[in-house]
């Protein structure tokens, strides 16, 4: 007796065998018909080739190509030039000598002194503080300028010779003073006090050579 399962094993591969040979019967007819018809598609393409030049297109195209080489010529010099330009541009500002404006000590003391001045003709106390502190700092900076050595200013008055700076004994005064204000800011001094003093701090810049002037 037969096994069910290979009548049914037989069966599908009977209908694939049939399915296989209907797709190449399908393709073998398909390849002799597109090889009846293939002269003919080929000549219909030649056909349009020559129907496409004789309508003058490749004239045309020839003309865009020489205008847009032309543009594209035009182009590349323009881009070289630009770039040339900027780095020219580029090289200059580089290569440039940049001259620095140097303060000298006179410009130095007379800058400052200005404000020192109005911090003195103020009618607040606290200014003419300030003004004693502005003066011996900028004092003390010249020194440190003109090439006296020192961790304070204190250290560089005692190595300033006093035939260069007749009014040291002032300045040491006014030093003691402008010692005074740091120590207590809030602590008031009269104005002839704070006058005497900056007259002081004046008269040893004019002995350096760095002023003219005199505080009034």
């Amino acid at each position: 007796m037969a096994n069910p399962t290979d009548d049914e094993a037989k069966t599908k591969l009977s209908v694939i065998t049939a399915d296989v040979t209907v797709a190449i019967v399908i393709l073998l007819v398909a390849i002799a018909l597109l090889g009846s018809y293939f002269n003919q598609i080929l000549n219909w393409y030649r056909g349009l080739v020559e129907w496409f030049y004789s309508l003058g297109w490749s004239r045309f195209i020839r003309v865009l190509f020489i205008i847009f080489g032309v543009l594209d010529f035009i182009l590349l010099i323009f881009i070289i030039s630009t770039v040339r330009r900027l780095q020219k541009t580029i090289s200059s500002r580089t290569t440039a000598k940049i001259t620095p404006h140097i303060v000298t000590p006179k410009e130095e003391v007379r800058e400052n002194w200005e404000h020192i001045r109005e911090l003195a003709n103020s009618s607040n106390p606290s200014d003419w503080n300030m003004a004693i502190l502005r003066a011996d700092a900028l004092l003390d900076e010249i020194l440190i300028r003109v090439g006296y050595e020192g961790e304070t200013m204190a250290e560089r008055l005692k190595i300033v010779d006093s035939s260069k700076l007749p009014s040291l004994d002032k300045i040491w005064s006014a030093h003691h003073l402008r010692n005074m204000i740091a120590h207590d800011p809030l602590e008031q001094h009269s104005k002839e006090t704070i006058i005497h003093a900056l007259r002081s701090y004046e008269q040893a810049l004019k002995e350096l050579g760095l002023t003219e002037s005199q505080t009034s």
